[in-house]
């Protein structure tokens, strides 16, 4: 069909053919005349391509809601998703700059923009958050496309003592002219040393951030509200183990020997926080409100601490998840006040795992809900767990792997179930309810699995997205240094050669393919942006220092943001 013929048609139906055209070729009309372009700047076009070409098809999209979106943000957010969507499809590249034959390289994914700064050197980034998006009034046009957004981020340094930092990084979606990054505020309490930290990320929330901290031997939690201006303003400071005065003796005791918390996860007014051993607390800091979470705790003698990974809001559950042990609880009803056999005295809420399962000692951890319909996360959904097993034999062979589970909801949990759980509660033991209590199906069932590089890594962190991409690091081999360290490695080569130059001249020379640099991964497992069966991983970014220590990730945008040893912040947009 001619472009004249096209303009004979009307409005309406022009607007009923785009539905049916992509992105690309969207664009491509909207460069033919006038009338055109003006038909593709109307909002129900875009709104029309956002759900055919990304909603529908379950591609990686901000949990935002399109109607509060200006027609020109829409689209920018419409064309980004695509691009990225497409990114993570693409098959067959041109690149040669890896040479592993058990990678896929993929140009397209390669960072196109990388954005560094440092925090304070020397000091060590312990750890690194993406907060949120922050949009700013275009100066342009209301036609103009281009959004000026920028990016809060929190970096967590450790000298001394702990400093954590606020950051604003200019990072619009197209475009590679940005400012540097701007310190909006930062916080550090004299001698205190950060222990953990949570995020919020519900929108509108009044808490948006939890930190724990030991300070002159005092042990709590702070609450901050952070503003678009990335201030940090504090809400209220509770104890990292929340006593109760009128509890029983007993109660009172069990309490105290509970060793103190670092906060897990924030969702509303509920802070989910945990100990290194055995305990997690649900609390709701507005009203005070709480209930225990316990599981049997590890025999005497264990010299390794069962330390808390994460914690997870599962459906009608709460899934703790531990170094060598995985825990579903069942939904606590929280209380300010349980009747116990005295008047004068309540009872403490403690509920027992309704199931447990154990992968052995795990060097990561991440955990993602899948929801049958990402609009309404009140339906529930499976589990997804990516996890990376730790192994403390130097003897090994040098393979590694990640292995996908899923948690599969339970076909026989009903409203029966749910009853039997609300009366297990009023008289609490350790004991395990039956199996058919719970909303999900134990044990995990395995999936897929990647093969890595065993070795040493500071940053053990992984992030699984919802649409099936997830982001680790790989150590590099260690077979250009035997058994010696990295430091070590090149000290030997600094005495020998005579200086730093020479070492890392020679080291150069003998890693001539890089595979003693650790490397950031990229991986798909199959879903809407892997339609195969394998799973699909290709190195995006080398690190030759061999110093990451955080990382994190957003898989909506694309976004990448890790710290590093010597105080360094790097953010890549794939």
């Amino acid at each position: 069909m001619s472009c004249a013929k096209l303009l004979d048609l009307s409005e309406d139906v022009l607007i009923y053919l785009f539905a049916f055209l992509s992105v690309p070729e969207i664009l491509c009309i909207r460069q033919t005349c006038r009338l055109l372009s003006e038909t593709t700047n109307q909002s129900i076009v875009w709104i029309s391509a956002w759900e055919t070409q990304i909603f529908r098809k379950g591609y990686p999209f901000p949990n935002l809601n399109i109607e509060n979106m200006s027609r020109s943000e829409l689209e920018q957010r419409t064309r980004h998703a695509y691009r990225l969507a497409q990114k993570w499809l693409h098959e067959y590249p041109n690149s040669t700059n890896y040479r592993d034959p058990t990678h896929t390289p993929l140009s397209s994914l390669l960072p196109h923009r990388d954005i560094y700064w440092v925090v304070s050197p020397s000091i060590p980034i312990t750890d690194v958050r993406f907060i949120r998006s922050v949009r700013h009034p275009s100066s342009g046009a209301q036609s103009n496309i281009i959004m000026e957004e920028s990016i809060l981020v929190l970096s967590v340094s450790k000298g001394i003592w702990s400093v954590l930092t606020i950051w604003e990084v200019p990072l619009t979606l197209h475009g590679n002219d940005n400012a540097g990054p701007r310190k909006c505020t930062d916080w550090s309490p004299k001698g205190g040393i950060f222990t953990g930290l949570c995020l919020n990320h519900e929108d509108n929330a009044e808490a948006d951030l939890a930190v724990s901290l030991v300070c002159e031997g005092r042990h709590e939690i702070d609450l901050f509200n952070i503003s678009d201006a990335g201030e940090l303003l504090q809400i209220c400071i509770i104890p990292s183990v929340p006593l109760r005065a009128n509890v029983s003796e007993e109660d009172t005791l069990h309490l105290q020997t509970m060793r103190p918390m670092k906060p897990m996860n924030l969702s509303g007014h509920v802070l989910a926080m945990s100990d290194d051993t055995a305990s997690t607390v649900i609390y709701n800091w507005k009203s005070g409100a709480f209930a225990v979470l316990e599981h049997e705790e590890d025999e005497a003698g264990v010299w390794k601490h069962d330390h808390v990974i994460l914690v997870v809001f599962a459906y009608k559950s709460i899934l703790v998840v531990r170094a060598r042990s995985l825990h579903l609880f069942p939904e606590p009803e929280l209380c300010l006040a349980v009747p116990s056999s005295s008047d004068s005295s309540v009872g403490l809420p403690v509920y027992p795992p309704i199931a447990s399962h154990t992968f052995g000692w795990v060097d990561g951890v991440s955990v993602v809900p899948i929801y049958p319909n990402p609009s309404d996360r009140s339906q529930p959904g499976i589990l997804k767990l990516l996890v990376r097993l730790q192994s403390d034999n130097p003897w090994m062979a040098n393979e590694h792997s990640l292995d996908l589970y899923e948690l599969w909801l339970n076909p026989d949990f009903s409203a029966t179930a749910e009853h039997a759980q609300a009366n297990e509660a009023d008289s609490p033991t350790l004991s395990a309810p039956s199996s058919t209590a719970t909303p999900y199906s134990f044990p995990p069932t395995y999936t897929s699995r990647v093969t890595s590089t065993r070795g040493s890594l500071r940053c053990t962190d992984l992030l699984l997205g919802k649409c099936g991409t997830a982001i680790w690091v790989k150590p590099g081999e260690r077979a250009t240094h035997g058994l010696l360290t990295s430091d070590v490695y090149y000290a030997y080569f600094a005495r020998t050669f005579g200086g730093i130059a020479g070492a890392e001249s020679t080291a150069m020379d003998a890693d001539v393919d890089g595979k003693a640099a650790e490397t950031l991964v990229a991986g798909t497992f199959p879903g809407p942006l892997n339609p195969e069966d394998n799973v699909r991983t290709r190195k995006i970014y080398k690190n030759a220092l061999n110093n990451w220590t955080a990382l994190d990730y957003d898989e909506a945008i694309g976004r990448v943001v890790l710290g590093d040893a010597a105080g360094g912040v790097r953010i890549l947009q794939l």
